[in-house]
């Protein structure tokens, strides 16, 4: 059973800011920052590509709720959006990260060394996509 399961299932207390049928958003236990959420759909579904078209509408609605209520709550500089899938989704459960970001809240970005790449470059990668 994942971690959300367990939320779902009330195994586990989190703080719960949405709950429907199929979707439900809660507190991450370890946020970036204050107001950092999880969207995720109640049913087991591992990545994004195996979401049912009416459950990723539901995400995506909330996320946009959501999204106006921690910018009118936490007045950040930005809000980021990560979702992983593969051997970087820590929960094996689909969900939606959403977190306020502030200047100089040191969540960043690392990058591999590929740099600024040529338009060729870029064509040449993503011929065939």
């Amino acid at each position: 059973m994942t971690i959300v399961e367990k939320i779902v299932s009330r195994e586990i207390d989190a703080v719960i800011l949405y709950e429907s049928e199929n979707v439900i958003a809660f507190a991450d236990h370890s946020p970036i920052n204050f107001g950092h959420v999880l969207i995720c759909p109640k049913e087991l579904f591992e990545s994004f590509i195996d979401l049912p078209p009416e459950v990723n509408l539901e995400i995506q609605s909330v996320a946009k709720e959501l999204y106006q209520r921690i910018a009118t709550k936490f007045q950040p500089d930005g809000i980021s959006f990560i979702q992983n899938n593969g051997k970087f989704n820590e929960l094996s459960h689909y969900h939606l990260h959403i977190f306020p970001r502030f200047d100089n809240d040191k969540f960043g970005w690392s990058s591999s060394e590929l740099g600024v790449q040529s338009i060729e470059e870029l064509r040449t990668s993503l011929a065939g996509l």
